[in-house]
């Protein structure tokens, strides 16, 4: 048995075992035709001679769906019986044999009696090969979209369970991060198979990786792990014997598993500090571990497909494209006064609704002050990042009245109408100032600059500065990607008007000085300005001023006060931190 089924469980899990179902009297491929009659979308673990198999679901709805069918009734025409057949929620657990070695070796030789299916080379890649792909990694971190530490390249393969794969928060192509010279070196050790599916894991000390299996439905029967930087350790679990075996893996080392034993023998890598060898205690290093898969992609392909199918139809598509302007037709007061404050004084609720989250990152560093410091939020809108924690206090500002009415539930906040460009607050106040989405509304280069003055001129001195703007150079296959032909440009934004807010009245709002009638000839003239694109939706256009990387860092670094203490690439974003020197 690869599996031990443990304490039967009332509560509802995404997980099941299904007793009378089993390969003792079916085969995988009537099991397989049997499950799917459901549709929906699971991973199947099938144990040897028995009649029994788990379920895991990606959904726990799925799975009570699934239970309450089991447990009621069975598909018209089924030769099963209802008694025949039951599910019961359950948890899984891999069983080890409790003689298994817990200390780690340098020795291979247990790996290598199965000598058709594993193959171990030393050397693989020469230094700088090896010191390229390192530092591909620690330059491309802005590449990164998940919290594990890794990049992946061609698919992303969430390592959960069931598997998940994806064609977004990944380098697309192969070519893009790695070197013509390592491709060719690695096809030529895979006989000329090139992996479309590669991970590059940093196993620093605090990172652990937990057995999980991986679909025989979604991976080809080969994988290899090679270890790079400095040996690590590793742990080889082998389901079917319930035998695990732990091994430090030399650095340039590339272990290969294929056949049978591909789906057969799991990883997994622990946190620990310090090693227990077989004669002594091993000090673990940083390293990392260059994982190659094989995915079969046209089983992928009926994965998209069925998702495709299953999403609700959309009445009409919204065209997301960016109009580039010329800023030298506008004044900067009136970009700003047009096409950011009116606009947000309308949309204020509708912007509160789908804006209600702070950014991972955003809250990582707040969460990084001491109890007590203040904080300013200078652009705080809706008050997203403003937390309603006692641990701080905040004292947010924005120059829109109704987007600051939707923040004024914060507790311990201060709340103020004001510019960023002229802060109405004394020196050396805030021990943290963050600015996230804000200075790239502003219509000049100088406004933006006097705008980051102001920010470290209200921080003390010691204290940190966070901003964040929108990135001239954006990702593709990410949510929300956009191309921009300009650095200046509108943004659609479709206004549910259902959300319009309450006391604003976007009729009366006018272009300046213009006499109306001016101004309703203008609007016909400029298709991009306010166009309605169906019953319930008012397109709207708002003024962006996307920044070149090296724009914003230059920005900051002229400013004499402070010092960048990081710089980074975060979901199509740049993002800067400094410090505040004197």
């Amino acid at each position: 048995m690869l599996f031990i089924y443990y304490k039967r469980t009332y509560k509802v899990t995404n997980i099941l075992k299904v007793n009378g179902i089993g390969l003792r009297k079916w085969d995988c491929e009537k099991i397989k035709n049997f499950i799917s009659k459901f549709d929906v979308t699971c991973m199947i673990y099938l144990i040897d001679n028995e009649d029994m198999i788990y379920i895991e679901f990606y959904r726990k709805k799925d799975c009570t769906f699934v239970y309450k069918f089991f447990n009621d009734t069975l598909p018209t025409g089924s030769t099963l019986s209802t008694s025949d057949v039951s599910a019961e929620y359950a948890n899984i657990k891999y069983e080890i044999n409790n003689n298994s070695c817990t200390v780690y070796s340098c020795d291979y030789s247990c790996l290598l009696k199965h000598k058709d299916y594993i193959t171990i080379i030393n050397n693989v890649l020469d230094k700088n090969l090896s010191d390229e792909i390192l530092e591909n990694y620690k330059n491309e971190k802005w590449l990164m979209y998940t919290k594990n530490d890794e990049i992946n390249v061609g698919y992303y393969f969430c390592r959960n369970i069931p598997n998940k794969i994806y064609k977004s928060y990944c380098i697309s192509k192969l070519d893009s991060f790695f070197s013509l010279e390592f491709l060719e070196r690695i096809t030529k050790i895979f006989n000329n198979r090139q992996p479309n599916q590669i991970t590059i894991l940093n196993c620093h000390l605090k990172k652990a990786i937990e057995y999980v299996i991986e679909s025989s439905y979604i991976f080809d029967e080969e994988i290899a792990f090679l270890v790079l930087g400095n040996e690590l350790p590793m742990s080889f679990l082998d389901i079917r014997n319930k035998e695990k075996l732990n091994l430090v893996i030399e650095s340039n080392t590339l272990l290969r598993i294929k056949g049978k034993l591909r789906h057969e023998i799991i990883f997994g890598i622990p946190k620990k500090k310090k090693i227990q060898m077989q004669d002594k205690l091993m000090d673990r290093k940083n390293s990392y571990l260059v994982i190659f898969r094989f995915i079969r992609e046209d089983n992928i392909k009926n994965f998209v497909t069925q998702k495709i199918k299953n999403k609700i139809p959309q009445n009409e598509r919204q065209e997301k494209d960016c109009v580039p302007i010329n800023v030298n037709e506008y004044t900067s007061e009136k970009l700003e006064k047009m096409y950011v404050l009116d606009v947000y004084n309308q949309i204020a609720l509708h912007f509160g609704h789908t804006r209600y989250k702070s950014w991972k990152n955003v809250e990582n560093i707040i969460n990084e002050e001491k109890e007590g410091n203040i904080i300013l939020d200078v652009g705080c809108g809706n008050g997203k990042n403003l937390s309603e924690s006692s641990k701080y206090f905040y004292i947010g500002l924005d120059f829109s009245l109704y987007l600051l009415m939707l923040a004024r539930k914060k507790m311990n906040t201060d709340l103020l109408l004001a510019n960023c460009i002229n802060i109405p607050l004394r020196s050396n106040l805030a021990d943290l100032c963050i600015s996230i989405a804000v200075i790239h509304h502003l219509g000049t280069h100088e406004k933006r600059k006097q705008a980051v003055k102001e920010m470290v001129r209200c921080t003390k001195i010691g204290g940190r500065i966070l901003i964040y703007v929108w990135a001239y150079e954006q990702q593709e296959n990410v949510v929300g990607n956009r191309k921009f032909d300009s650095q200046d440009i509108f943004v659609p934004w479709y206004f549910q008007q259902q959300y319009k807010t309450e006391g604003y009245d976007d009729d009366a709002e006018g272009e300046g000085e213009e006499e109306p009638e001016k101004e309703n000839e203008k609007e016909k003239e400029e298709s991009h300005k306010f166009k309605p694109v169906k019953k319930d939706l008012v397109k709207l256009e708002r003024y962006y001023h996307v920044f070149k990387k090296e724009e914003l860092y230059e920005l900051c670094n002229s400013i004499e006060e402070v010092k960048v203490e990081k710089f980074y690439f975060d979901c199509n974003n740049w993002g800067i931190i400094l410090r505040k020197i004197f």
